[in-house]
């Protein structure tokens, strides 16, 4: 299973936090700072993941399940502060592929849009650090500004895309909807985003319909490699966009060049008596049918083969 890229990005930031010494305090000089905390939740997930680091004199340098640090005093919740639902969220030691450890904790359960949760880390003498978030909704259920597809001089077909309303997003996908013989598929292709909104707080995107097509009959043929089919009728009948919002705690940390901010104990952290980001993601999809014109431009029904250049 492919690693979202967020996901590997918040790993990222927590491994980033152990490379520096000065992150980690004297338990008894540390401004009743507890615990460290990294991680979102996402509602496209079930399992949601944080990592927590109890700030102790010592960086924590975990490399056996049986030294002192591989222990860890820490009862970790939430609390849907929206419904009052609350979850208990399960350790796990978890070893990395140099050897070390780290603290992790998993909790199952189904994260709303719109709602407001609070993570609280406590110690059995309830001291504690805590973190509130709330899920990015979007705006409305349908927000995007989208363009009228534009055929070029050289026939490939391009679409501007427009996202206004929202401070920052993540993982910007075009969406196509293709059947074949038995066949029904999303092909899901991702876009680079712009390093930020325009002036007016509009992010901008030109999809490449034409090029995109690469990857519809690249995922096509892979099915066909399973089945007993050596050409395949090929639709197009929908497109559209997915991408996820970030909510405001990620702020200014929203580019790969500022993780080193995170080495910088208080930099940027929205943990009370902690220190670190506790966020969360929401995600957001739209779309639309393709009219029989702009399939045919593309060159649609098409047929498929292992061979034959599409």
């Amino acid at each position: 299973m492919q690693i979202p890229r967020m996901t590997t990005l918040v790993l990222l930031l927590a491994l980033s936090l152990t490379a520096c010494d000065d992150t980690f305090l004297d338990p008894f000089d540390n401004d009743q700072r507890y615990f460290t905390v990294y991680g979102f939740l996402d509602p496209t997930r079930l399992r949601q993941t944080v990592r927590v680091i109890p700030v102790t004199r010592f960086p924590e340098d975990i490399q056996g399940p049986a030294e002192g640090q591989a222990f860890i005093d820490a009862r970790v919740y939430t609390r849907n502060l929206t419904d009052s639902t609350s979850t208990l969220w399960q350790h796990e030691l978890k070893r990395l592929e140099d050897g070390s450890y780290i603290h992790l904790y998993h909790a199952d359960f189904l994260v709303k849009a719109g709602h407001t949760y609070r993570l609280d880390i406590i110690r059995n003498d309830e001291k504690r650090a805590s973190a509130t978030t709330t899920v990015p909704r979007p705006p409305s259920d349908a927000f995007i500004l989208s363009e009228a597809p534009v055929v070029q001089e050289d026939s490939s077909v391009i679409q501007q895309i427009a996202v206004p309303g929202v401070a920052a997003l993540w993982d910007f996908e075009a969406i196509y909807l293709v059947e074949g013989t038995n066949y029904r598929d999303r092909v899901f292709v991702p876009y680079e985003p712009p390093s930020g909104p325009d002036g007016s707080g509009t992010w901008q995107f030109q999809l490449d319909i034409t090029a995109d097509q690469d990857s519809i009959v690249a995922r096509a043929r892979r099915f066909m490699r399973t089945q007993p089919l050596d050409t395949m009728p090929l639709t197009l009948s929908a497109m559209g966009v997915q991408f996820r919002i970030v909510d405001d705690a990620w702020f200014p940390l929203f580019r790969e060049s500022d993780l080193f901010k995170l080495s910088q104990p208080g930099y940027v952290s929205n943990v009370v008596n902690g220190y670190g980001i506790f966020g969360s993601l929401g995600i957001h999809r739209e779309e639309w049918g393709i009219t029989p014109e702009l399939a045919r431009t593309l060159g649609y029904p098409i047929t498929v083969d292992f061979d034959a250049p599409f």
